[in-house]
């Protein structure tokens, strides 16, 4: 039977499947009027190179004859499409507990606020810890929420719907009618633009003051002055890199390796993966790239 493949557009969480789903090969993987259930299950589903069915009068180029070439496509690759899509569903109450929790004004004043998940009351309201989140977030103001939950970020839009200081501060967020969830990769790498220094062998180099462009748990991207030689592929060198987190400044110091060095429009971009590191401080750049990544600080801020 002739197979096309199936696009995470056609995958609602919580909804039945409105065909039947088959790897490329023809295997049944899940019959019509099945339920995807959670992300995970999705995951799942489309690291199997999905197929189905063309609709009737659908005409698809890259749809698989009945006879023709019918290899599986790569786990890898599946995965990767899977990375880049987004998911849509409901609030997720079951698998991981919902962390690094940021709530921003979606009208007015861009204002965000850290808070912490509390619970939820099923298809009523989302509670949140209201200690330190901005009095701003008064009932009747429309927010928009983030949160990561195991290997998802996920979003919503939302309403302040109620807000008690006793016993406990909490604050109370109208349900959210859908939440988009997109996979987050191994090693999440946020656009940053932070002015840190270069030293080897504990001395100042050439061209010491950088700009960090990106940076993830694992490395960071540099724009370096293009007369500073030194730093090529394989070079070991230490980094002092200023974090705001909080409202508070921490430098961190990272031993790092050059990996790669290429020159374009007159501007030297370096990558760099980060060597032997305390925990401390790979937990300090991990935070922080969570905090550009639900918005708790802008990426474009100098630290």
């Amino acid at each position: 039977m002739p197979l096309v493949p199936l696009s995470q557009r056609e995958v609602t969480i919580g909804v039945p499947l409105p065909f039947s789903v088959y790897t490329a090969d023809g295997r049944l993987l899940m019959a019509r009027g099945h339920i995807v259930h959670s992300a995970e299950q999705c995951e799942r589903l489309f690291a199997q190179g999905p197929f189905r069915q063309p609709f009737p009068g659908e005409r698809r180029d890259d749809a698989a004859p009945e006879d023709g070439d019918t290899t599986p496509a790569s786990a890898g690759r599946a995965r990767r499409g899977h990375e880049d899509q987004t998911l849509v569903g409901p609030f997720p109450v079951s698998g991981c507990i919902p962390e690094d929790f940021v709530i921003t004004l979606a009208n007015g004043p861009a204002v965000s606020s850290r808070t912490r998940f509390v619970g939820v009351l099923d298809d009523v309201s989302l509670l949140l810890a209201g200690a330190g989140v901005d009095p701003v977030f008064a009932p009747g103001e429309a927010v928009e929420g983030q949160f990561i939950a195991g290997r998802y970020r996920h979003a919503f839009e939302s309403e302040v719907i109620g807000r008690h200081a006793t016993p406990f501060d909490v604050l109370y967020l109208r349900y959210p009618t859908e939440v988009r969830s997109r996979a987050l990769r191994r090693h999440v790498r946020v656009g940053i633009d932070v002015t840190a220094r270069l030293s080897q062998n504990d001395r100042p180099m050439a061209g010491t003051e950088v700009r960090a462009v990106d940076l993830s748990a694992a490395g960071v991207g540099l724009l370096v002055n293009s007369n500073a030689n030194s730093l090529a592929p394989g070079e070991h060198f230490k980094l002092s890199l200023p974090l705001t987190r909080a409202g508070r400044v921490r430098t961190a110091p990272l031993n790092c390796i050059a990996r790669n060095r290429r020159t374009k429009d007159g501007e030297t971009l370096v990558g760099a993966e980060f060597g032997n590191t305390s925990g401390d401080v790979r937990a300090l750049v991990k935070e922080y790239v969570l905090d550009v990544l639900t918005g708790a600080v802008p990426p474009e801020r100098h630290a």
